[in-house]
C-alpha cells in the first residue's frame, strides 16, 4: 500500500512566501510608476488633438490655451498656464521647413527612501501650414 504523504503536491513555506514578496514588490512597483505613464498618455493625446486642431496661423497663446483646455479634460494639473507657455516651444525644426510645436519636460516621483523615479517627456508635433506658406 502507498503512503498518503508520497502522493501529495503542495508549496513549501519558504516558496510561498517568496512568490508573495516577488508579487508584492511588482505591485508596488507598478503602483508607483501607473500615475506617471498614464499622465504621459493623456499629453501625448491632448498634444496630437490640439496639433490636429490648430490652423495654420496658431499662436504660441493660442495653442498653450488650447493645451490647457485638453489637460482639464483628461484631468491633467501638473501646470498653470503661465508655466506651460515656459515649456511650449513653436517654431521651425532645423531641417525642416514646416511648423511644429514640441513639449519638454521631467517629472521626478518618489519610489524608496532617497531612490527617485525620473519620467523625461519630448514630443514634436507637426502644425498645419500657415495660408501664407502654401
Amino acid at each position: 500500500m502507498t503512503n498518503p504523504k508520497d502522493s501529495q503536491a503542495g508549496v513549501a513555506l519558504s516558496g510561498l512566501l517568496f512568490w508573495c514578496v516577488l508579487i508584492g514588490m511588482v505591485a508596488v512597483t507598478g503602483m508607483k510608476l501607473f500615475p506617471l505613464y498614464n499622465e504621459k498618455a493623456k499629453v501625448d493625446m491632448a498634444m496630437t488633438r490640439v496639433g490636429e486642431l490648430a490652423t495654420g496661423d496658431s499662436s504660441k497663446a493660442e495653442l498653450s490655451d488650447a493645451l490647457i483646455k485638453q489637460f482639464e479634460v483628461s484631468d491633467v494639473d501638473r501646470w498653470s498656464e503661465p508655466e506651460l507657455l515656459k515649456l511650449l516651444k513653436v517654431g521651425r525644426l532645423p531641417n525642416d521647413p514646416a511648423r511644429s510645436m514640441s513639449l519638454t519636460y521631467e517629472i521626478r516621483a518618489p519610489f524608496f527612501g532617497a531612490l527617485d523615479i525620473v519620467l523625461r517627456y519630448h514630443k514634436i508635433v507637426p502644425l498645419p501650414p500657415s495660408p501664407v506658406e502654401g
